[in-house]
């Protein structure tokens, strides 16, 4: 259980990692715009209050404030050397605070960064004891750092969430593709058939014609046997004698 010194120091730490955060808000336009590009960017990106740079528990005030902070610096138009990544800051910056607006989106996100949080100070805990053992420092107790790995945890978190969304989303793709594949193959197998059915009836005469006038060939032949079969030549008659 933890004791009254422990959380009033755990207090002041999570004061410093917020004096931390507020320093990193004051970058400049290009810092910012290096930030929301750095390496590993397209996971630490799905964290809203990462891309904002605000806390978990700031108010919708602080939130707006801080929103239209960063939309003036990152916009392209004030960014001319830089266009086209601050355009993809500036819709990252968008993005997340429509995130941010939504009421049960925003409490996911807090429970998302709360679990972090506690993962993280369980492996610091860990890292501690282990330290403690080995008469080392624990470089986990600088606040910074406890900041960056709350959000490398938020984003696995978020990536795992996104990653498993789009592998649903794909294999929904795929099943909707091979139920509509069926559908159309068994369509066009249906015109097929009644093509040939109708191409059947309206050659119908044709077929009775044709079969008519085949009968009435076969019977001419017949009569013609006929009356070649009856026909007898006279008999040569012996010459007479004298």
């Amino acid at each position: 259980m933890a004791t009254k010194e422990s959380g009033t120091e755990w207090t002041t730490f999570l004061s410093q990692v917020r004096a931390i955060e507020k320093k990193d808000s004051n970058m400049t336009s290009d810092q910012q715009i290096e930030r929301l590009h750095k390496p590993g960017s397209k996971y630490l990106n799905l964290n809203p209050f990462y891309v904002l740079q605000v806390d978990p528990d700031a108010g919708e005030d602080e939130i707006k404030k801080q929103f239209k902070r960063l939309s003036i610096l990152l916009h392209p138009d004030k960014n001319p050397n830089d266009r086209d990544r601050a355009t993809n800051a500036f819709e990252t910056v968008n993005k997340a605070n429509k995130l941010l607006k939504e009421k049960e989106t925003l409490e996911k996100f807090k429970l998302i960064i709360a679990d972090a949080r506690n993962r993280v100070m369980k492996m610091i805990e860990e890292k501690r004891k282990d330290a403690k053992a080995k008469g080392i420092t624990c470089i986990e107790d600088d606040p910074a750092k406890f900041s960056h790995l709350v959000n490398v945890m938020a984003s696995k978190q978020l990536a795992d969430y996104e990653i498993r969304k789009t592998d649903k989303e794909k294999k929904e793709q795929e099943e909707k593709k091979r139920v509509s594949d069926e559908a159309e193959n068994e369509a066009k197998r249906l015109k097929k058939i009644e093509d040939e059915k109708k191409k059947w009836e309206e050659t119908r005469e044709e077929r009775v014609t044709t079969w008519k006038d085949f009968q009435n060939k076969g019977k001419k032949k017949k009569k013609t046997k006929h009356m070649l079969g009856t026909f007898k030549p006279p008999k040569p008659r012996l010459e007479e004698r004298h």
